[in-house]
């Protein structure tokens, strides 16, 4: 008959073994993150060229990578991701016409912040799903957002905008590239895996330089945090029904990285809000509830994870 003791002590073993790379998982983007809150107080300016770096040339490399060897369900992710923002955006008028507020309630940062740590802790199928949401947000953020933001700007300039993003030629770039995919796969797994660490250390080391930068106003951080708590229940309820659907349709890529797809409830506002902000209404109040959404979600990413990751 086996000793208790002997048992007790190999599930420490066990739990040890599942803590030391959840601990390690956990803690490459919060170090990237110090690193970039350390050079935000740096007497030279390198956010831009690291912002330009990042959304410029790595992202839409890793875009056209995960789109040219796309599993199926890349594209019901995009469209899923559109829908998704569309409803939270929708939601948001019902309380207020703001189109800062609105902005901030459906438009996630799934660039700086999501597919960095989707990427470093749930592996590469989940860093391809975020992708597609990626491409899904930008492609509506960039058009309904400058629609939101010129206050009665054209169609023309809102379509010269939509096209003049990156991730809508990256897009287009990696459709073509579709027979060529195998090729990629065989010839090009090593650059794309050195892409995916900059993706993480850039997005992350960014998100700091920012955060070092911004005043935070504790009454900032009330309203953000019951507005994150909202946008957490809306966006789990319309996760959960894309679940369903997914079962239905046997969509592997959702159904084998629900975990990863769950974070979308605790991502934050986009960075990109500000920039269009500022551009079209001289105005930058939503920096403020940006820096504070993404403390928050920072804490409650990092609690989900280590949840999930012992579970």
């Amino acid at each position: 008959m086996a000793d208790p003791r002997d048992n007790a002590c190999r599930q420490r073993i066990r739990n040890n073994s599942k803590l030391m790379p959840v601990s390690i998982s956990i803690l490459s983007p919060l170090l990237y993150l110090m690193i970039g809150l350390g050079l935000g107080r740096a007497p030279f300016e390198i956010k831009s060229r690291a912002s330009a770096l990042l959304t410029k040339l790595v992202i839409p490399l890793v875009i056209i990578y995960n789109i040219a060897t796309h599993r199926p369900g890349v594209f019901a992710v995009m469209a899923a991701t559109m829908v998704m923002m569309l409803s939270l955006m929708l939601l948001s008028r019902l309380k207020t016409r703001d189109p800062v507020h609105a902005l901030c309630f459906s438009y996630l940062n799934i660039g700086w912040l999501g597919m960095p740590v989707a990427s470093t802790l749930f592996g590469d199928g989940a860093a391809m799903l975020f992708i597609a949401a990626y491409v899904g947000s930008s492609l509506l953020g960039n058009s309904v957002g400058v629609g939101l933001m010129a206050q009665g700007g054209s169609l023309k300039t809102r379509a010269r905008e939509t096209l003049k993003a990156p991730p809508v030629w990256a897009l287009l770039v990696g459709v073509a590239c579709i027979p060529l995919g195998p090729l990629l796969e065989a010839h090009a797994a090593a650059p794309y895996q050195a892409l995916k660490f900059l993706m993480s250390f850039l997005g992350m080391s960014i998100l700091g330089i920012w955060l070092s930068a911004t005043r935070l106003r504790a009454a900032d951080f009330g309203q953000s945090l019951r507005v994150a708590a909202l946008r957490a229940a809306a966006i789990a309820a319309l996760v959960s029904l894309f679940i369903m659907l997914c079962r239905q349709l046997d969509i592997r890529l959702v159904l084998e990285n629900q975990a990863a797809l769950y974070l979308l409830c605790l991502l934050p506002p986009a960075a990109n809000i500000i920039v269009l902000e500022t551009h079209y209404m001289k105005s930058g109040r939503s920096a403020s509830l940006i820096a504070c959404g993404t403390c928050i979600s920072i804490v409650a990413i990092g609690v989900y994870v280590a949840v999930v990751k012992l579970l």
